[in-house]
């Protein structure tokens, strides 16, 4: 059988093969990277950096000057420092709940202790607010960018399990799509509980106990 032979038998064989389609693992790849064993692992590492920071930020001169972004996780920066460029808080669009849901990408959670929201904000589509008296819950998508920024200088922040908790008053920050950072609560972020549900990111706020957060959040 000459070269010429194998090449066309080869090429006809191809033809009769079936190849079947790539199977979708988009899905099982987001469940993995979020899986409770990964989101721990990253958890530890957000409370190992902020404590070992916080150390050297109290008695070193060169790391207050020359650290300023200690980690990103679920869509929220933890810096100890703001960026150089701050922007004016972006306008908020109050809405009703229906309107919010058209609005966001994702489901809205309404936790049963707190129920239905007195009132509900949303910037650029992707970013809710539930305002309920002194407590506030945020909702967005932490896969995709950084959404929240936060800055912390203290010692304290505490992993509970797969979530964190931030015992103590601190400046947080909107991040736009375009990735620049807005002044969000001039005043300050009271304590606060972060977590996620799937893929959306939870940030509780308020003059709230530890236990009572907790107990939001696993409602």
């Amino acid at each position: 059988m000459s070269d010429n032979d194998v090449e066309a038998a080869l090429r006809d064989l191809g033809r009769q093969i079936h190849v079947p389609e790539p199977p979708d693992v988009t899905a099982r790849v987001l469940t993995k990277i979020n899986a409770p064993e990964r989101r721990n692992r990253w958890l530890a590492a957000l409370v190992a950096a902020v404590t070992a920071f916080a150390i050297a930020f109290a008695v070193s001169p060169a790391v207050r000057a020359g650290v300023q972004h200690l980690l990103e996780f679920a869509g929220v920066e933890f810096r100890t420092e703001p960026p150089a460029s701050v922007a004016p808080p972006l306008p908020s669009q109050e809405v009703s709940l229906d309107e919010a849901r058209k609005q966001l990408p994702f489901e809205i959670y309404l936790p049963p202790q707190l129920g239905q929201p007195d009132q509900i904000t949303v910037h650029e589509g992707r970013f809710v607010t539930l305002h309920y008296k002194d407590i506030r819950l945020d909702q967005f998508d932490g896969t995709i960018q950084s959404t929240a920024g936060k800055l912390i200088h203290d010692e304290g922040v505490e992993q509970i399990g797969d979530k964190v908790w931030i015992p103590y008053p601190h400046v947080f920050f909107y991040i736009d799509r375009n990735g620049q950072w807005h002044d969000e609560e001039p005043q300050g972020a009271g304590k606060t509980l972060l977590w996620q549900r799937g893929q959306v990111t939870m940030r509780l706020e308020g003059d709230l106990t530890k236990e009572k957060a907790l107990e939001i959040s696993e409602g």
